[in-house]
């Protein structure tokens, strides 16, 4: 049998209420200070740090053989407490049931919006191939216009060129200097 057998650390404590570890380190910060240990960085509580600890909380946990009954139960006879707890367990059961048509909504909503989203994403792909089809063609038409329009301009050229006679192609080339 280990010694800290009976110690419980804070995230078991915590884990055991259904409470944040952060609410049990609070109240660990108000106990005195002999309650709690801290082994290896861990803060361990004894048997009397949880019993304050749970009284500062207000929480009642049941011994193995006691059953915690609602506060209106607890006068009744055993049989009115049967009646009282099915009652429970079948409201408890409606209300499944509910959470259960609530999350098969939640959850076809979730496979539309999807399907939604595919759509989308593929219309756009379809308009970005679209939008490069249209930039390949417009870039074929421009080159082929500012191809003609360029062999009109050099043809133009060479023929002003040819009509012009250019001064000082007559010269040879060691007369350039003088």
């Amino acid at each position: 049998m280990s010694p800290l057998e009976n110690y419980k650390t804070i995230k078991e404590l915590a884990d055991e209420l259904n409470v944040s570890k952060d609410k049990i380190k609070y109240q660990v910060r108000k106990l005195p200070s002999e309650l709690p240990s801290k082994i290896n960085g861990v803060t361990y509580l004894n048997e009397a740090a949880v019993t304050i600890i749970l009284d500062s909380l207000g929480v009642k946990l049941p011994t193995n053989d006691q059953v915690i009954l609602p506060d209106n139960t607890q006068d009744l006879p055993r049989g009115d407490t049967v009646s009282i707890l099915k009652n429970e367990l079948k409201i408890k059961d409606a209300l499944l049931v509910e959470k259960d048509k609530q999350v098969n909504k939640l959850l076809d909503n979730q496979s539309e919006m999807q399907k939604l989203l595919d759509q989308q994403q593929q219309l756009t792909l379809q308009a970005n191939k679209q939008i490069e089809q249209l930039q390949s063609q417009l870039m074929v038409t421009y080159t082929e216009e500012s191809s003609r329009e360029s062999k009109d301009e050099v043809e133009q050229q060479l023929s002003e060129a040819s009509k012009e006679e250019i001064p000082g192609l007559s010269k040879k080339w060691f007369q350039f200097w003088k």
